[in-house]
């Protein structure tokens, strides 16, 4: 079975600032392990790679984890599919030892500090899932067979078979989490096994109850990719802006205090932002009049091309940019990480809502659906 790491969702995506350094120390003592042969430690979040040698049947890494823990893929040696010293692992800060038994990392001890725990429970809670997830894949295979032959009544049968297995590695995912919240390895399943079985609200949900060391690369780089924002904002406070507008008269977020605002993130370069556009109009007519607006901050640096795609799109709601891209204030308060972004703010100024992309979703509806729920 193979499982996916990271889905960026169509988002024009800009530098990632890091944060201090911290160190995971990782030791693995196997006899399996052949002296001389290198060792990769590959982060596909960050795209960093590290290598070393065996030495003494051992290997050593001590490296410092910028952003909390991530996935990462441990493999020693030139064919770990048959040695079985290939793994997909999570890492943080603090210690990893691996023992071996001459069985590969399957059949290793596992010690160390928290997360080794949790990693080694939680695998331990899933191994009827990973086994489900395998025969999900081979059913599957079945099933494009039996549809490309048109035998409607074996596809039928393995739709059914396919769906009950999901909702079973669903039930058996969403039990760990929401039992380890802040715990490192929950995000791990969250990116890696479950993101295809769950809705995007239901991640976002989960993204936003994190706490400790589940506060980590796997989530801002989830939370970048579902929101265009690296942190998490549901249930806190909007930073306040200013912003001139095309004819340079300022307007603030204080302005709108007693409305829902939508502040939505975009540029005249970005065409996910532009796919976006019309689910947006048809939002503004339906709630403009009750309570709600758009206030619109663009990431460009060209104002002619700002205002030629203003005109071209035809956006009736408040437009501003203090025309800084990247480095734009408002962008730098929200923790913008890529676009489009946008976030839904309370009368009260409290951000009750993050990266509505009914756009790219047809018939999902997410923003107008909160908005009527919200308005009622």
């Amino acid at each position: 079975m193979k499982r996916p790491i990271l889905s960026l969702l169509g988002l024009s995506i800009f530098a990632l600032s890091v944060s201090a350094q911290n160190k995971l120390e990782l030791t693995a003592k196997m006899p399996e392990l052949i002296n001389d042969d290198v060792v990769y430690l590959w982060n596909p979040i960050d795209k960093t790679t590290d290598s070393t040698y065996v030495k003494n049947h051992s290997f050593s890494f001590s490296n410092p984890m910028k952003g909390g823990g991530s996935t990462f893929i441990l493999q020693a040696g030139k064919n770990p599919e048959k040695t079985g010293l290939g793994m997909v692992v999570y890492l943080e800060v603090g210690k990893m030892n691996i023992a071996g038994n001459g069985t590969g990392f399957k059949g290793a001890t596992f010690t160390g500090d928290a997360f080794v725990s949790d990693w080694v429970a939680m695998e331990k809670a899933m191994e009827e899932s990973y086994r489900n997830l395998d025969k999900i894949d081979e059913l599957s295979i079945e099933l494009g067979e039996a549809r490309k032959i048109g035998d409607e009544q074996a596809a039928n049968s393995l739709v059914a078979q396919i769906t009950m297995l999901t909702q079973k590695v669903t039930a058996s995912g969403k039990k760990w989490i929401d039992n380890h919240l802040n715990s490192g390895p929950s995000t791990y399943l969250l990116n890696a096994v479950l993101p295809n079985m769950l809705s995007r609200e239901e991640t976002l949900a989960y993204l936003n109850k994190f706490t400790g060391s589940a506060k980590n690369q796997i989530t801002t780089a989830m939370l970048s990719g579902l929101t265009g924002s690296r942190a998490q904002w549901v249930d806190k406070q909007a930073p306040d802006f200013s912003q001139p507008d095309a004819k340079g008269k300022v307007s603030s977020l204080a302005d709108f205090k007693g409305k829902y605002v939508l502040v939505d993130f975009w540029a005249s370069w970005c065409t996910p932002c532009k796919a976006e556009i019309t689910e947006l109009k048809s939002v503004y007519e339906k709630f403009k009049d009750k309570n709600f607006t758009i206030v619109s901050i663009s990431l460009d640096k060209d104002k002619e091309k700002w205002l030629q795609s203003i005109t071209e799109e035809q956006m009736p709601w408040l437009q501003l940019s203090d025309l800084k891209a990247e480095q734009n204030s408002a962008v730098l308060a929200y923790k913008v990480q890529g676009i489009p972004a946008n976030f839904l703010i309370d009368p009260t100024g409290k951000i009750v809502g993050v990266g509505f992309r009914d756009g790219t979703t047809p018939g999902s509806k997410t923003l107008e659906n909160t908005l009527i729920r919200l308005l009622k």
